[in-house]
């Protein structure tokens, strides 16, 4: 019973702030505490909820006995199925994980293999696989190793997939995905203290088993394979460097899309603070940023032990910020953390650019910073840009490095011709390519990249610091120009050669001709002149 409690109360939760139970610290002891964490989520499990209307609000309820539940019919409810993913050799048919693979520097592919599963069952809140409904059984998350990759505390990797799927009176909608890969070992003789630190699949885990994020020096990469019912709509948003992202169509024989996502882990930040009653020193710190968590919860007044993990989107960077201003110790991390991950929103639409939605993939961003105003950039129609704003501890750790951010953005080909006003046809030079960073008053032009193939603009752009950045990437589809012939091939990463200076209204076109063995192309403009590799007949 005490389980079912628990579950019922992080499910009712409608403020602002998640607020879950600390550790007691006994009777004449409270404690408080809040942290911004990308190596671990507070995820639901293998449970479903239902989403009844109680007044003004919509209340998450837990289904205990899954689809048995009186409330949880799913031909009627509104419904939240959570669960993982399970291997595609024991799936067939709905959503699976096809494979896990570690790229080694010289490109070389090694399969991970499944030595474990993660976690217990939550046999309370079980339900059946239903295949009409895109749900299949409770799973767990699983271990994997890497033949010849190791970290600080062994060669485990925890391998998350979690999925989220949304039923409303029997119709489904496509899941969110979360992707998670993190370096872990098995702590030896459980610390019920020290639990917070475990990752779970479900809650009652903590009382048998613990995997903890490992240290690791090196950011490997990785690419897992997916085969999905239907194939990922909206953007994605990440935790890895150079992400890529492709697509096969079903055939005769698979009848799902195999999706292929690939990148290298990143380093980022996390803030991890406790605060007990106690401690005088503790105490105040905590009352110095009080009144920056609006929560009933909050003061030493109300009973009670009080986490926020707070997540990394609007409401945080805000938050984030006002807290800094209060006390300058959390413009440095408490640690870096070891991270690749990848979350799938098939309905993520990025603000502002509306007619240029459609129902296919439109993009990819990525970050490591510890908070952003959005997981997708928003698109400012006055100044043409797509911005990001994110947020992050200016330091390091060590209190005295400061910690560089990284931006990568891959916008879908149709989706970026359509965004900045291109033509089929046109591309965008890279000197006229401009990526800003927006500090206070301070504005600056940061070290970016451009490259271009058939399904992607992908930018890149680093070396800008925190505690807060707007980043700002702008094409100018005037100084565009139009090439011949097909793009080049992603392989090469090839940009074209710069746009032609402006002409003058009297200025007079030409033509010329350019060679590469066989091949002829034709370029015509004001002052002509022949792609990389060509040369003028």
């Amino acid at each position: 019973m005490q389980l079912k409690r628990k579950i019922g109360l992080i499910a009712s939760l409608a403020s602002l702030l998640l607020a879950l139970p600390v550790a007691a610290q006994g009777a004449d002891s409270q404690a408080r505490g809040l942290n911004w964490r990308s190596d671990k989520d507070a995820l639901p499990g293998t449970v479903m909820y239902s989403q009844i209307r109680q007044g003004s609000a919509d209340v998450s309820t837990a289904c205990v006995g899954g689809f048995n539940d009186k409330n949880c019919d799913a031909k009627t409810a509104s419904l939240l199925v959570n669960n993982f993913l399970p291997t595609c050799d024991l799936e067939k048919v709905l959503d699976c994980i096809d494979t896990v693979s570690w790229i080694k520097s010289d490109g070389t592919a090694v399969v991970g293999k499944q030595t474990k599963v993660r976690g217990s069952a939550w046999d309370d809140y079980a339900y059946v696989r239903n295949e009409a409904l895109r749900v299949n059984k409770p799973t767990l998350p699983g271990i994997f190793t890497f033949t010849g990759l190791t970290h600080s505390k062994g060669s485990d990797f925890a391998v998350t997939a979690h999925i989220a799927t949304p039923i409303k009176a029997g119709v489904v909608s496509d899941p969110d995905i979360s992707l998670v890969i993190l370096p872990v070992y098995l702590v030896a003789g459980l610390d019920p203290a020290d639990d917070s630190e475990c990752l779970t699949a479900n809650t009652s885990d903590v009382d048998t088993v613990c995997y903890k994020s490992a240290p690791m020096d090196d950011d490997p990469t990785f690419k897992m394979t997916l085969k999905l019912v239907s194939r990922p709509q909206g953007w994605m948003a990440g935790r890895v460097v150079n992400p890529s992202v492709t697509f096969t169509a079903p055939t005769a024989d698979e009848k799902r899309t195999l999706v292929t996502l690939q990148g290298s882990s990143m380093k980022v930040q996390t803030i991890d603070r406790t605060y007990l009653s106690t401690n005088a020193d503790q105490k105040a710190g905590w009352e110095k940023i009080l009144t920056v968590i609006s929560d009933s919860r909050a003061p030493w007044s109300s009973p009670g032990d009080v986490m926020y993990p707070l997540p990394p989107d609007k409401t945080s960077v805000g938050i984030f910020n006002s807290i800094v201003a209060k006390d300058a110790t959390f413009d440095t991390a408490d640690a870096l953390k070891t991270v690749w991950r990848i979350d799938l929103q098939p309905k993520g639409r990025a603000d502002g650019l509306t007619s240029c939605d459609s129902s296919d993939f439109q993009g990819f961003v990525s970050s490591n910073a510890m908070v952003f105003k959005s997981a997708l950039p928003n698109f400012d129609k006055t100044t043409g840009t797509l911005d990001y704003t994110v947020s992050s501890p200016h330091y390091k750790p060590d209190g005295k490095t400061a910690f560089e951010g990284r931006y990568d953005l891959l916008v879908a080909t149709p989706f970026a011709r359509c965004v900045w006003n291109l033509k089929a046809g046109e591309i965008p030079a890279k000197d006229v390519v401009t990526v800003t960073v927006q500090k206070g008053d301070e504005t600056k032009v940061i070290n970016a990249e451009l490259s271009l193939d058939e399904n992607y603009f992908r930018f890149t752009a680093s070396g800008f610091t925190f505690s807060q950045a707007k980043l700002s990437i702008k094409l100018k589809p005037k100084d565009a120009i139009t090439p011949t012939s097909p793009t080049t091939p992603a392989a090469t990463a090839a940009v074209p050669a710069p746009a032609p200076a402006a002409a003058t209204p009297s200025a007079k076109a030409t033509t010329i001709t350019c060679v590469k063995g066989k091949t002829t192309k034709k370029v015509t403009a004001v002052k002509p002149t022949c792609p990389a590799g060509y040369k003028k007949k």
